[in-house]
């Protein structure tokens, strides 16, 4: 269903699938967001005793705010996408403050702070701010959808991964 500017919620799914590939200028600043996410999430799915721990749901923090950072000194950016950009960095901030200092429940903490929500949050705002869709029903439909997605596909590839006996497969003797 086309709306303002012809964008359905097909065509903005696809494009925070496709922009890596259709805009490689853009990977200096998906890639880390892509690579940590994967990373990250392929070790809990190796790992699966271990948990979020407090220093790892600020470490993700930081993540919100260095790529709200990112966006705010690599380009120039209309007043709406720096308002993404702060509201990124805000959030961050204000996560990570939460998680530094314990003030919430470690559940919640970990449930905000995890990454395949740290990371695919920080990949849809950059895709937001540095493509030409517009912020609307349809793209926050497709962004909902993709973000859906991602988890799905994360947990699924998890499911899939060989797990470590002992949490430590490393034997150097």
């Amino acid at each position: 269903m086309p709306i303002t500017g012809g964008t359905s919620v097909g065509v903005a799914l696809e494009t925070f699938v496709y922009t890596p590939i259709r805009q490689p200028g853009l990977l200096p600043t998906l890639l880390p967001i892509i690579v940590g996410g994967i990373v990250i999430e392929l070790y809990f799915g190796r790992f699966t005793s271990e948990e979020l721990g407090w220093n790892t749901a600020v470490g993700n923090a930081v993540i919100w705010i260095t790529t709200g950072a990112n966006l705010l000194f690599s380009s120039a950016l209309t007043a709406g996408e720096k308002q993404a950009a702060y509201a990124l960095i805000g959030i961050g901030g204000l996560v990570g403050y939460m998680d530094f200092y314990h003030k919430w429940p470690d559940t919640i903490a970990f449930l905000v702070s995890s990454s395949g929500i740290v990371y695919t949050l920080a990949y849809i705002t950059v895709i937001f701010v540095k493509t030409d869709l517009n912020v609307n029903s349809q793209t926050l439909r497709a962004a909902a959808v993709f973000f859906v997605a991602t988890q799905v596909v994360f947990k699924i590839v998890q499911g899939m991964e060989t797990t470590a006996d002992d949490g430590n497969d490393l034997d150097f003797n």
